[in-house]
């Protein structure tokens, strides 16, 4: 998000401050030290953990797993909190080459510690119905993730194979993933905006996309696509690497029936289900054509086509200040949901977001969810 938007309507009073750069050091409070003595505390616990190995049974006390598992949970947010960290930085600036050295160590170390717990998953995996049945009687909240780890069994490889796709996914899927966000954050793009040239990053090209203008709009988009093809040859190597990568591991060893199936049953949603939300917008494409047929009406727009999708209907446009614009998210909220204005007050107020763009910045809006 940009530290100012280009929108419609009447300039909103800030009536509260708001930081427009998040604070890392809620996740690690020293780089330098931090890191080494939250990878300490992970290797202390996966080390507790690998010495239970031998007591794991079928038929043992189900608080003795719940045990182990709430070992694991502890291993499992400290991860997050860890992996979080490096990748954040990272997000913050693509061509900082200490983040992206720091990224990888990190990524190579916690890829090392959960290798070292595999053996967990695969033996409750290989549990029997009635024990297993038995032992999720009594893990409470945790009985979601126990059914999680069962139902992929089917596709689950040995421990040895599973090891070497996680250590081959840090030096490959993931390296060619950082590769692309290097490459793509540090374009840059011509505009002319007033009869003036300017040099723009992707996050403030694609403002222009919204312009009352139409030329403006259209020549963003010509921008963004003249650039992106000068680099056609890359990206699409990239894209065929990652889209093979997929291929080979999730339908030749893996075994699933289909690209889609492995994300749906990560999202634990069934095949069919996403068959037919798939088949029915479809179906309804119609819908789709209606409204942007009744959006060239209105906004007299001569053809309608790619470039005009985000056309304003109103003709004048604006610049706020970032408090101001903060503000009038806040009070949508807050004129449906006094309690989701508030949660999102807090997300301003414990600085969790980043909003000004700048050069290598990663693109694109996102959340990064971490645990707890």
């Amino acid at each position: 998000m940009a530290g100012k938007s280009r929108t419609q309507g009447t300039t909103t009073r800030s009536r509260l401050t708001f930081p427009d750069r998040w604070d890392l050091t809620q996740l690690v409070k020293d780089s330098s030290v931090g890191i080494d003595s939250l990878l300490a505390d992970l290797e202390s616990k996966v080390g507790k953990l690998e010495a239970a190995r031998p007591t794991l049974a079928p038929s043992m006390p189900s608080q003795d797993l719940l045990a182990l598992l709430r070992l694991s949970e502890e291993i499992a947010q400290g991860s997050s909190r860890l992996g979080a960290y490096v990748y954040l930085r990272f997000s913050q600036n693509t061509k900082d080459a200490e983040a992206r050295s720091l990224k990888t160590r990190v990524e190579e170390q916690l890829t090392g510690l959960s290798n070292r717990l595999l053996f967990f998953e695969l033996w409750w995996q290989s549990v029997d119905e009635t024990n297993a049945a038995r032992l999720m009687a009594d893990a409470g909240d945790l009985r979601y993730h126990l059914e999680t780890i069962r139902r992929f069994k089917p596709h689950t490889l040995s421990e040895p194979e599973e090891k070497i796709v996680n250590l081959k996914n840090v030096t490959g899927r993931s390296a060619v993933h950082t590769l692309y966000d290097i490459v793509t954050n540090g374009f840059t793009f011509t505009v002319v905006v007033g009869g003036k040239k300017k040099t723009v990053n992707r996050e403030e090209l694609m403002t222009y996309v919204r312009s009352p203008k139409a030329t403006v709009r259209q020549a963003a988009y010509q921008e963004l696509y003249r650039v992106f093809a000068s680099q056609r040859d890359l990206l699409g190597e990239i894209y065929k690497t990652l889209v093979n990568d997929v291929k080979a591991e999730n339908l030749g060893l893996r075994r699933f029936s289909a690209p889609i199936a492995s994300r749906n049953l990560g999202n634990d949603v069934p095949d069919q289900a996403v068959d037919v939300l798939l088949a029915s917008c479809a179906k309804n494409a119609d819908i789709f054509q209606a409204y942007f047929t009744l959006k060239a009406k209105i906004c007299k727009i001569k053809p309608m086509n790619r470039y005009h999708l985000y056309a304003p209907h109103r003709t004048e446009s604006k610049t706020y200040k970032y408090a101001d614009a903060v503000t009038m998210v806040l009070d949508a909220y807050r004129g449906f949901s006094p309690r989701l204005a508030d949660l999102a007050e807090h997300v301003f107020q414990d600085r969790h977001i980043d909003a000004p763009t700048r050069p290598g910045k990663l693109g694109g809006a996102y959340c990064y969810s971490i645990v707890p």
